[in-house]
């Protein structure tokens, strides 16, 4: 009979521990771990085109600044066409929650409602609210505004992906001089399958965001809810969690149209245009920017996410997904390639040999 320990299965089991226990220790790296996920998330994002540069006869190193040139003008592009807004608005959200017209309106309504139901209870709910807007308001100020953080993201992240881009292959090539020769081609298809695998969801999921963002910006400003941008763009950021996006969006929208026309008029229009989005990704969005490779069930997604919060709070949600992808690719190949490439039976066979 098979020991357990030669079994493909625990082999399997083994190998993703291990990847699991190497991903906490790195993980307590802090800021250098969010550095680092964000240079791979980028690797992947450009390989393709660095790729079809070098098809094209351009070197590797070129086509990679041609890119980063690309990229730049892009940047340069949206963010004079959106950041001045985002700004402006965000400081007018702040200043709003800090006035005193502010707290006199929440006030007002909260009465009205409170005289219809007498039974609920709202405490100090304009205090509240103030509160949450300003602390909110001041932490996209911070993001936004914070030199070091952004001089950070934009010259290590793009200084570490330049060289995995560039010499990724050679990575691949010193770990694989590690791998013992019977279990050469079986890595070399899962890493293989990793990053076509990942590449796809990446490019996926960064689409879907930016999609369900758009639509949200376009939404509430068809709608003249203020803040349009600020809103929209918040929910595309918190979409990267799946189905969170829409809820993030719709949330503050309605508390801003509130206090923007002093009753909940526009509660039901806001209330259909982000159902209408999330129908809207769920239907159309999703089946064409996810193959069927990178599918997940919606179950496991919402199960990833509420451990992936309990363990590591708002960045484990975001990389809940992501992560749970390469994990389940390196278990599927791996015992795929155990399996095909008959590496336990001819281990058995060599150890019946040598008991034999």
């Amino acid at each position: 009979m098979q020991s357990i320990f030669k079994k493909n299965s625990f082999k399997v089991m083994l190998l993703v521990s291990f990847l699991l226990l190497g991903l906490w220790f790195i993980s307590l790296l802090g800021g250098v771990f969010i550095l680092l996920i964000l240079s791979v998330l980028l690797t992947f994002i450009l390989s393709p085109l660095v790729e079809w540069l070098e098809v094209k006869g351009l070197r590797r190193a070129y086509g990679i600044l041609v890119t980063y040139v690309l990229i730049a003008f892009a940047l340069v592009g949206l963010l004079r066409t959106v950041l001045p807004p985002l700004v402006n608005q965000v400081i007018s959200i702040e200043q709003s929650a800090r006035s005193p017209g502010f707290a006199r309106e929440i006030q007002e309504v909260q009465t009205s409602i409170q005289s219809k139901l007498p039974f609920i209870d709202f405490g100090d709910v304009s205090n509240k609210i103030s509160q949450v807007l300003i602390q909110l308001a001041s932490k996209w100020l911070e993001i936004l505004t914070s030199a070091g953080s952004i001089l950070m993201v934009l010259v290590i992240v793009p200084f570490v992906t330049f060289f995995f881009l560039k010499d990724g292959d050679a990575f691949i090539r010193g770990f694989m001089a590690l791998i013992p020769n019977r279990y050469f081609e079986m890595t070399l298809n899962v890493l293989h399958k990793i990053g076509i695998q990942l590449g796809r969801y990446i490019r996926a999921w960064l689409t879907e965001a930016a999609i369900v963002g758009a639509l949200s910006i376009a939404g509430l400003a068809i709608m003249g809810v203020k803040y349009a941008v600020v809103i929209g763009t918040l929910a595309g950021i918190a979409n990267l969690i799946p189905y969170l996006g829409p809820v993030v969006g719709a949330v503050p929208a309605i508390i801003v149209s509130f206090v923007q026309t002093g009753n909940f008029g526009m509660l039901l229009p806001i209330v259909i245009l982000f159902v209408a989005i999330r129908l809207t990704d769920d239907m159309i969005v999703v089946p064409a920017v996810y193959s069927r490779g990178v599918s997940i069930h919606p179950l496991t997604v919402v199960l990833l996410i509420l451990i992936a919060a309990e363990l590591e709070g708002v960045l484990g949600m975001v990389l809940a997904v992501p992560l749970y992808t390469v994990f389940r690719v390196v278990a599927k190949e791996t015992y795929w390639g155990l399996e095909s490439y008959g590496i336990t039976k001819l281990e058995a066979k060599r150890e019946a040999v040598r008991t034999g």
